[in-house]
């Protein structure tokens, strides 16, 4: 673990300690939020500390000196960091005194006395909820309602928690959640570094495809990679069709059987933020049908770029301005046959969707807009004095 003391800083200098998520063992939405997020506070002269789960990996967008990795065990979804967590952190926060704490949630199951904590240094708190919800009536929205309880009593040590949609404020709401702290600020990509362009990956790997599909997340089963694959193959979209799946998962044997089909290749994690942007040039259209999502980076990366994009009503098809074809969740592999079909035998509207959908990425989800609202919520929360009984119980 390496910190970094006070001493030196410059004067008027916002201090960050951002606990979040780093990339190497994984790579998917919270660790690309942790990573583009404080690389643009860094742009902007914040100075950041990143805390983040050893096990996670090692590639932070911070100097060795500004990161620290916290030993911890992984249970599936669950972190749970090891003996000793509580006393460090203390006296790190006590030694470094950063001026606010954001935690990315969820950083480990102390999350909520990681708040108390930072709040008991002086620092002002701030927290991100990523988690998802279900559709209206699933056994999936059940057990995430459950999950929005059980976080609930956490965030209450946090001066602000920030979701990324109104229907995420009202939920957490009703389990208990001061609505005047709940922030709406949707994710955000850098609409300059993400933008149509030329692809190394579609040039040496499907040259000639008369139509790249594109899928980059985990490969879990509420991702409906199953449904994706089976929607595909089950189009008549000719020999020449490509479907291109990057990311790790419990699907990811499923995914590389599904090989044996000279369409389908897999290319296992995009690591960087250029393997991102390489593969969203290569692909024409991006399907998310998920079961359950909160606003997914894939999803805005890929209208950056240029892409056209499908999802599910869960899978974010809601939260982008109508620019996002709808995937029908009673018959998922069914709509997802009928758009690439479609999608392939017109390549005009294609082609239109893509650029729709890059029009609304710049005007509602640029990451310039998002750090200017976020620095003001770090300002609002120094503001308030520690003693604020309401933010801090």
């Amino acid at each position: 673990m390496t910190s970094q003391s006070p001493e030196g800083a410059a004067a008027g200098r916002l201090r960050l300690a951002w606990f979040g998520h780093a990339v190497g063992a994984r790579a998917d939405g919270l660790t690309t939020y942790s990573a583009e997020v404080v690389r643009g506070l860094l742009e902007r002269g914040v100075e950041v500390w990143f805390h983040h789960a050893s096990r996670d990996g090692l590639t932070a967008p911070v100097d060795d000196a500004h990161r620290t990795g916290w030993p911890t065990w992984r249970f599936k979804t669950v972190t749970v960091p090891r003996w000793g967590f509580r006393h460090e952190v203390s006296r790190w926060l006590t030694e470094v005194r950063p001026d606010v704490v954001h935690t990315s949630l969820s950083f480990t199951l102390e999350d909520g006395w990681l708040g108390r904590q930072a709040r008991a240094s002086g620092a002002a708190t701030v927290v991100t909820f990523h988690l998802p919800f279900g559709r209206v009536g699933s056994r999936r929205a059940l057990v995430m309602r459950e999950l929005h309880r059980f976080w609930a009593p956490r965030l209450r040590a946090y001066q602000r928690v920030i979701v990324f949609a109104e229907d995420h404020r009202r939920r957490l709401a009703e389990v208990g959640v001061d609505r005047s702290r709940i922030e709406v600020l949707p994710n955000a990509v850098d609409t300059d570094r993400f933008r149509p362009g030329t692809s190394r990956l579609r040039q040496e790997r499907v040259p000639g495809a008369s139509l790249v599909v594109g899928f980059a997340g985990r490969l879990d089963p509420e991702k409906g990679v199953r449904e994706l694959l089976d929607g595909f193959l089950g189009a008549d979209l000719g020999k020449d069709a490509r479907l291109l799946i990057a990311g790790r998962g419990v699907l990811e044997a499923r995914v590389r059987e599904a090989q044996r089909d000279t369409r389908v290749i897999y290319l296992g994690q995009l690591l960087t933020t250029q393997e991102r942007l390489d593969f969203w040039r290569a692909v024409d259209v991006f399907c998310l049908p998920s079961s359950a999502e909160g606003l997914s980076i894939a999803l805005l990366e890929a209208m950056a770029t240029g892409c056209a994009v499908a999802a599910t009503p869960t899978g974010g098809a809601s939260l982008v301005g109508g620019v996002a074809a709808r995937l029908d969740p009673d018959a998922l592999s069914e709509s997802i046959s009928a758009l690439l079909a479609s999608l392939q035998q017109q390549p005009q509207e294609m082609e239109q969707r893509g650029l729709v959908a890059r029009e609304e990425a710049v005007r509602h989800h640029g990451m310039s807009a998002m750090l200017d609202r976020l620095l003001m919520i770090y300002g609002e929360c120094r503001g308030r004095p520690v003693s604020d009984r309401r933010s801090a119980e």
